[in-house]
């Protein structure tokens, strides 16, 4: 099977950043540069005097965050179980064991 991978250069912050990344990502990670410059530029104009660490920093920890309220977000184990339980206990009531 061929390694369907691909290198690019991504622009962030006027720094290109060399890549190897897997064909069928290469639009997320494009996307996904854009939205790092997008949120630097954001942070430049909100507070200039900050340095270029801390508009760094506060786009690391935007992105981050919504990262992680995403993956909170879509967590459906606890739903899952709760639904199998339900679903058990419907069944138990449709189909009662016997009495032994």
């Amino acid at each position: 099977m061929k390694d369907d991978k691909l290198k690019i250069h991504l622009r962030i912050d006027n720094e290109l950043y060399p890549l190897v990344i897997d064909r069928d990502k290469e639009e997320l990670y494009r996307k996904a540069a854009k939205q790092i410059d997008y949120k630097l530029n954001k942070y430049r104009s909100m507070y200039p005097e900050f340095s270029l660490a801390k508009h760094w920093a506060m786009t690391a920890l935007e992105l981050s965050f919504e990262n992680v309220s995403l993956k909170d977000r879509n967590d459906t184990q606890p739903y899952a179980e709760k639904l199998k339980q339900l679903a058990d206990d419907i069944d138990e009531c449709i189909h009662p064991k016997p009495d032994d």
